[in-house]
């Protein structure tokens, strides 16, 4: 079956339209024709002829497209190189965002490194004089006779024998004995 869209521009009347009684020989239907021979019976009180006038005021005219061309090479490579460069202005995009966040990230990571830095040779300087303040408080004490120190004096000098090495696989390495002196007196180890 084919079917037939009239074309809203045609300047040839409705009645000069319609076909000729030689049914069986039409090889073009119309479509309001067809949908009745798909829907059924026609109702005993309907007018084709009033359907149509009511129905056209409101059909919407169809028009047929032509079949799709092939576009040109030139088109083709034109709408490639938009998508190419579309793919590149994101990636360039998402690059540079990422380069930003980046950036920004490093930098409150500097500055809060650098913050440390500060606090950190603040506290060396403090220590530092801290340390200067405990010498000093140490030599004005070391300088009071009451503390009982006396200053070095190459006279006061304490020179001791190195003692004898002794090759006994036997002897235990407690140097306890070694420590007493030979007039019963406990000498620290240090002198």
């Amino acid at each position: 079956m084919t079917a037939a869209i009239r074309s809203p521009d045609s300047p040839r009347s409705r009645a000069a339209r319609k076909p000729a009684n030689g049914a069986a020989n039409r090889k073009v239907t119309s479509i309001a024709r067809a949908r009745r021979a798909k829907t059924g019976p026609v109702l005993p009180n309907y007018s084709p002829a009033d359907s149509e006038a009511i129905a056209r005021p409101r059909a919407s005219v169809l028009k047929v497209l032509p079949p799709r061309q092939p576009q040109p090479v030139w088109l083709r490579s034109l709408l490639q190189a938009q998508r190419a460069s579309s793919v590149v202005a994101v990636m360039l995009l998402g690059g540079a965002l990422s380069l930003y966040g980046l950036t920004v990230y490093g930098e409150q990571r500097w500055n809060q490194d650098y913050q440390k830095l500060e606090t950190l040779r603040l506290q060396e300087q403090q220590l530092s004089a801290a340390s200067e303040v405990l010498k000093h408080q140490l030599a004005k004490e070391a300088q009071n006779p009451e503390t009982g120190l006396v200053p070095q004096n190459p006279g006061n000098t304490i020179f001791l024998q190195p003692a004898p090495e002794t090759r006994s696989p036997l002897a235990a390495p407690n140097s306890e004995p070694a420590l007493k002196n030979r007039a019963g007196v406990q000498t620290p180890l240090g002198y």
